[in-house]
Formats: C-alpha cells, structure tokens, sequence
C-alpha cells in the first residue's frame, strides 16, 4: 500500500472521528458525570469477570465522553478519582475499577474500518440497549450500513439520543430508536445483519440475563455477525449456559485486515465478532 494512500485513508478516520467528539461534548452537557440517569436500574453483577464490582469500589466512566488522556486529566485536576479509602483517615487505599457502559470512539472506528466489511450496504445493524447512542453513532459516520437502529428501554437515555439525531441533522431514515425491551422485539432481531451486545450484566439479574441469550439464539439469523466486547465463551460459562450454545457461533477473523496498521491491536482484544451459524 503507498504512502499516500495510508496519509488518505488516516485522514478519513480522524474526520469523522471529529463528529463523535462533538456528539460526546454534547452529550457532557446533557447527562450526569457518570452517564447513569437516575432511571436506570444499574446493579453490579453478581456472577462473571465484572463480580467483583460494588457500589463502592466501581466508578462510572464513560469512555464515548471521556477517553484516556480526558481522564488522566479529571485526575489531575482533582475531579476524579482512581482510588477509595477501605477504612476513613487511613493509608490503606485500593483502586478503583473504572467500567464503562458505552463503546469508545476508537473502539467504534476499529469494529468499523477492521472487524466489519467494508460495504454494508444494504445491511441492518442492531445495537442492543443502545443508551446514549454511541454503537448508532459510530455507525452512522464509520460505515454506510443502510439501516442503523438502536433497542433501548430506558426512556430518558432514548430521548437523549433523539436529542443527538436530530441536533447533528442525521437521517432518521437510516437511524431509528425503539423504546422497547429487547425481548418484545423479535422482529427487529430477526431482519438485523449485524447486532452489537455489549456487557448486559450491570442491567439486568442472572436469570433475566440467560433469558436474553436463548432469545438471541432463537432469533439472530443464521449468517448475522455477532459483536460483542467480551469473550462469548466467558460470558456464556458465567452464566452456566455454554454448553447449550456450543454449535450457535463461530469466531470470526477480522474482515479489513490491512486497515490493522492504524489501531493498536492490544487496545481492542476485548472486542470480539462472531458468525452465527444456526
């Protein structure tokens, strides 16, 4: 590949990656610092990688409105901190663990541009609990999937991504917002080429949680693309459930490898894409 052709291609990447950080200050603006609305239901998990979260040690950041360097910088400034006292007056201080319910931009940009075809046209994309809108985001500017529709439950977080839609003028066409349960939805599920899943185990109890999987086998169709940011094989094991989804995915090698020289591949090793096969 030229030279000249990367410097186009990386220039393409950082336009568009400009829109997302406008929509992200916006979006600053218009939610709480931690991006949890007071109607959310978030309760830490109790079974998973993520069990060790509580109420107390975990801290909120959403890294579609605060990515690294914003946050070294909360730090520094005394906004924000990476570490909460176990007994008051004490020097026997722990880390915090910072989770975060949305996808980065640079995550968004690497699903698009090296996990994803290049053409979606045509192609459905669901984004599962779509909350502040970022999966929507990422592929309204990323990709020229046709159809771009994000399931939500919550009515505040809905309204803060039509809010989003309609400032920055995006065809609502091509992006929609269902007010739903998930489950109520199946004929979405079934007509999506792709669905994003991102951790689900902060909104929803265990058995609720195992629920949703069987729902998704039955009705994500064979040949859709499966994305999630966390290994299925633990997510399901978790839940004491693989062996029911043994023969459901397969794991899928990335469809624009040669655009892998413009990420740092370590940042997305959590992300993962799967072929569902029946």
């Amino acid at each position: 590949m030229c030279v000249f052709t990367d410097l186009e291609k990386k220039k393409k990447l950082q336009k568009f990656e400009k829109k997302l950080v406008k929509i992200s200050k916006v979006l600053r603006e218009i939610v709480p610092f931690e991006a949890e609305m007071q109607t959310e239901n978030i309760v830490p998990p109790t079974v998973g990688d993520q069990a060790d979260c509580t109420k107390i040690n975990t801290c909120h950041v959403d890294e579609f409105l605060y990515d690294d360097k914003e946050v070294d910088e909360l730090v520094q400034k005394g906004k924000l901190s990476r570490f909460y006292c176990v007994e008051c007056n004490s020097r026997n201080c722990k880390e915090l663990i910072f989770i975060s319910h949305s996808m980065s931009t640079q995550m968004l940009q690497y699903i698009f541009n090296v996990l994803l075809p290049k053409d979606l046209e045509n192609k459905q994309i669901l984004d599962v609990g779509s909350r502040l809108g970022a999966v929507l985001y990422g592929a309204y500017y990323f990709s020229n999937v046709s159809t771009i529709i994000g399931v939500e439950m919550n009515k505040e977080c809905c309204d803060i991504q039509e809010t989003i839609i309609k400032k920055f003028a995006m065809d609502t066409n091509r992006i929609k917002i269902v007010h739903s349960d998930i489950m109520k939805r199946s004929d979405i599920v079934q007509c999506s080429n792709i669905v994003v899943i991102n951790v689900l185990d902060f909104f929803v109890d265990i058995e609720k949680h195992k629920e949703m999987w069987y729902f998704f086998k039955k009705n994500i169709k064979c040949g859709s693309y499966l994305i999630t940011n966390r290994s299925m094989v633990d997510t399901l094991t978790s839940l004491g459930i693989f062996e029911d989804m043994l023969d459901w995915l397969t794991i899928c090698k990335c469809s624009q490898f040669e655009n892998e020289i413009y990420f740092d591949i370590e940042d997305y090793k959590d992300l993962h894409v799967y072929i569902v096969n029946k």
